[in-house]
């Protein structure tokens, strides 16, 4: 037992302090970041409640595939109407086809108007791409034609998913 033994004693118990601070230090990270995704998750949960939206089918074009929906913002969260990165809406459509299958399909949109709600106060969706609690927009879809159209009689479904992750659905009948 010479000198060794200690020697290697030491450098065991400096290789196991180590291995016990690189242990407690990567569990410490996790736990700040686990500590900030729930932060961040409840966030978001706490701005969806306060997001709510009402959809309604204004008019259905059967023969140039053209629908206009009414956005309405009931909630008291603003609503952005353009896409940019990480804000983005979609609008997606289902409709029954002339083989009785339902055909669905993501569209793009385009905000003809942007109004205050039971008034006649309109803005320019370029200038004011947003709605406000209270306002409403007037947007505008067209269902690919390239797959089988509307037609007459069939089953329209519409849902607008907003950048909150909030849906709105309306259904209609194409006359």
């Amino acid at each position: 037992m010479g000198l060794s033994t200690p020697v290697v004693s030491g450098i065991m118990l400096i290789a196991f302090t180590v291995c016990t601070a690189m242990l407690l230090q990567t569990m410490i990270m996790q736990a700040q970041t686990l500590t900030q995704l729930i932060g961040w998750y409840a966030t978001g949960e706490a701005d969806r409640l306060e997001v709510a939206l009402e959809l309604n089918i204004a008019s259905i074009d059967v023969s140039s595939g053209m629908v206009n929906l009414t956005l309405r913002n009931t909630g008291s969260k603003t609503i952005f109407l353009r896409n940019q990165g990480s804000i983005r809406n979609d609008v997606i459509v289902a409709y029954n086809a002339s083989a009785a299958a339902w055909v669905s399909q993501l569209v793009d949109y385009q905000v003809l108007e942007v109004r205050i709600v039971n008034t006649d106060v309109t803005f320019d969706p370029l200038v004011h791409p947003y709605l406000n609690p209270g306002e409403e927009a007037l947007i505008q879809i067209q269902v690919n034609s390239q797959v089988d159209g509307i037609e007459t009689g069939s089953i329209l479904v519409v849902v607008f998913v907003s950048h909150y992750g909030v849906t709105a659905k309306t259904e209609g009948v194409a006359l």
